[in-house]
């Protein structure tokens, strides 16, 4: 499944061999010189996974894509066993914001939360990633059977807690999956889990 497929991605390769095709013809929509950004995180084990869309970009982020050190951990994330790369200091910004969980340090909430988007490749406008792209993109195909066919059962048998920050259409997925371990923000424009859902969590946690 999705581990599998990004481990025949070439050492330091940005595109995926399958994704190439598809990355070519809209190459003017993605930042094709960052690592991959289907996983944040620990996937295979965190025990809450929030799904958005795909990684952003700002021209700060340079001086982190330019430092090899930083560039190797963050090609590391695909594997889905890493801690969220809390020293990248604009996504720990960003994912803090979001996934803030009550009593829990940031170095904790790193621990226990993976973000995980459907597409891989870095944009500076989301927008313009339509659906016909990510209907093409192997990777994203990928992303959505490893969530259909893994993390949705373990959700619904206990084992997970999935929040839907952003993009349910493009993770095939509605309203009508939601139950005790699987929220819906109810903002996603913003992808915050706010009160609610961060009490929910809390909860569900404690009484593991």
């Amino acid at each position: 499944m999705i581990f599998k497929f990004w481990e025949r991605l070439p050492y330091k390769e940005c595109v995926h061999p399958d994704d190439k095709e598809v990355v070519e013809k809209h190459k003017n929509i993605f930042a094709l010189d960052i690592p991959p950004g289907h996983i944040n995180g620990n996937l295979r084990t965190a025990p809450v996974v929030a799904l958005f869309l795909n990684p952003g970009f700002e021209d700060e982020d340079n001086q982190v894509f330019e430092n090899e050190d930083c560039r190797i951990l963050l090609f590391e994330q695909i594997r889905g066993e890493s801690d969220f790369p809390l020293w990248f200091n604009r996504w720990r910004k960003w994912f803090l914001q979001r996934v803030k969980l009550d009593g829990m340090t940031d170095e904790k909430i790193g621990k226990n939360v993976s973000i995980f988007n459907v597409c891989s490749y870095a944009s500076r406008d989301a927008k313009r990633l339509k659906p016909s792209i990510l209907n093409s993109l192997p990777s994203s195909q990928a992303a959505i059977e490893y969530l259909h066919e893994v993390l949705i059962p373990q959700a619904q048998r206990g084992e997970r807690f999935i929040v839907v920050c952003r993009a349910a259409w493009a993770w095939k997925i509605d309203k009508s999956i939601e139950c005790d371990t699987i929220k819906f923000v109810k903002n996603p424009r913003g992808g915050h889990f706010g009160p609610e859902i961060r009490t929910q969590i809390k909860i569900w946690i404690s009484s593991k």
